[in-house]
């Protein structure tokens, strides 16, 4: 008996380490193959398109999986690391070349996104392939010079306790600048790391910024210099701006010839600058930048990128791109005419035989917020004299006219009795535009008046709807 349950033991023992391992031996795994040779991503001026073929390994049956991209550190310059490539940094999925999963990149050039999802296997979680392309897109836009960078794609079970498997991979760029940028640098004014535009450090808030353009060595013959908007000027949001609405000139060039008065910036190649026949040009002059409507652009912080190029000898070089960054900050205000929102409305002298006597208040409403509003004005007092004789609400009226080809919807079009209290005096458009409007108050002098002089207090409100 002894013998027979040491033998059921070994057995069990047996079993029991068969099934360990296996499970230690169990295969869930991702790797990758370039399909050029190496370990890591290397773009050049040779190749800025390179495949990566991922094989997935799963021997557990129904042990569903999901790959998923993520960026572990940007493109940055070598140099200057606050330049980074994002947006021309790109990847599509090569179809047909996967069999059992779902490849969930189009086969269409897409951004390379930090989570992306990027293949889901079939139910059985069938061991899988497929390849994808990365590459360098619209590289003229890009400032010369090195990047480095990483990716990682993050192989994680769905419902089932087996490890998530991350494989990185090392991605170099270069980016030549074919010597242009040695004879021509453009660098935003007053050392800093982009073309920054403010409205509201300005009195007249259409903002300015600059570029400084340095020519650092002579030519032999005529050139010039371009630029162009590489990408739409967009908010977090989604607000766009219009091209018309970003401006820029050359002020102060003295030797070749510019665009000396402001014209709007464009997504195509334009020449901001050309030397005289012979070569001759401005060591350094500036590009200045600003928004024609500001109170048109919605309260935001908006981005984009202009990139420059110079071209000599029937050449183009590219001379790299400037981050644009426009800070709109919100404007929401009212301003009166006298600049007093509690505001008296004043006749004096007032006799008996006297005609109608008016008094006007100019409105203006600077918004930029992107959503209606109103303006109320609220009566304080009624129409008195020092001795507390008061104008009869009949003989005192109010009336709203337009002013500028006032957008909104004046609401007292006709004449109306001044009311103590709240009135509602006008609705914005329904995109809130900024505008102005203008009371005219008129008094009635009723013959058995008592002459002196007369006034209200009044206050006027402006307010989101």
């Amino acid at each position: 008996m002894k013998r027979l349950f040491a033998s059921i033991i070994l057995i069990l023992v047996l079993a029991a380490s068969g099934i360990f391992c296996r499970e230690a031996f169990a295969v869930f795994d991702l790797n990758f193959t370039l399909d050029q040779g190496g370990s890591r991503l290397e773009f050049d001026r040779n190749n800025f398109s390179r495949g990566i073929t991922f094989t997935t390994s799963n021997d557990t049956v129904n042990n569903r999986y999901e790959i998923r991209q993520r960026i572990e550190s940007p493109l940055r310059n070598r140099d200057n690391p606050s330049v980074v490539i994002r947006d021309n940094f790109v990847v599509r999925g090569f179809r047909g070349s996967n069999r059992f999963g779902d490849l969930r990149i189009p086969p269409g050039d897409i951004v390379v996104r930090n989570d992306e999802l990027i293949y889901v296997s079939d139910p059985a979680g069938t061991a899988d392939s497929f390849t994808l392309v990365y590459a360098i897109k619209d590289t003229q836009e890009i400032a010369p010079g090195y990047y480095t960078g990483r990716i990682s794609l993050v192989l994680n079970p769905i419902g089932s306790s087996a490890l998530p498997v991350t494989k990185i991979i090392e991605i170099y760029v270069f980016i030549s600048n074919d010597g242009g940028s040695l004879s021509v640098s453009v660098a935003p004014a007053e050392g800093a790391s982009s073309i920054i535009i403010n409205p509201s450090d300005t009195n007249d808030l259409r903002g300015s910024a600059k570029a400084v353009v340095t020519i650092n060595s002579s030519f032999n013959g005529p050139f010039r210099i371009m630029q162009m908007l590489s990408k739409p000027v967009q908010s977090q949001e989604g607000k766009f701006i219009s091209n018309n609405n970003l401006l820029f000139s050359v002020p102060d060039a003295r030797k070749g010839v510019a665009i000396n008065q402001p014209v709007p910036v464009s997504n195509n190649i334009q020449t901001i600058y050309s030397s005289r026949p012979d070569g001759s040009a401005d060591k350094v002059f500036i590009i200045a930048y600003s928004l024609a409507d500001p109170l048109s652009l919605v309260a935001g912080n908006y981005h984009s990128r202009i990139q420059y190029l110079l071209e000599s000898a029937g050449k183009q070089v590219n001379l790299g791109g400037l981050d644009l960054e426009i800070r709109q900050e919100r404007i929401f205000e009212i301003y009166i005419s006298p600049q007093d929102q509690r505001y008296n409305i004043d006749f004096t002298d007032i006799k008996p035989s006297d005609g109608p006597r008016l008094n006007e208040v100019l409105i203006e409403v600077r918004s930029n917020l992107g959503r209606p509003y109103q303006v109320t004005q609220n009566v304080l007092s009624e129409l008195v004299n020092n001795r507390g004789d008061k104008i009869p609400a009949k003989n005192f009226s109010l009336q709203t006219l337009a002013v500028d080809n006032t957008k909104g919807n004046l609401r007292i079009p006709g004449k109306e009795p001044v009311k103590k209290g709240s009135q509602l005096l006008f609705i914005s458009d329904s995109y809130g535009s900024a505008d102005k409007f203008k009371i005219i108050y008129e008094l009635i002098c009723p013959p058995d008046l008592g002459a002196g002089n007369y006034s209200s207090r009044i206050t006027y409100t402006l307010t989101e709807i």
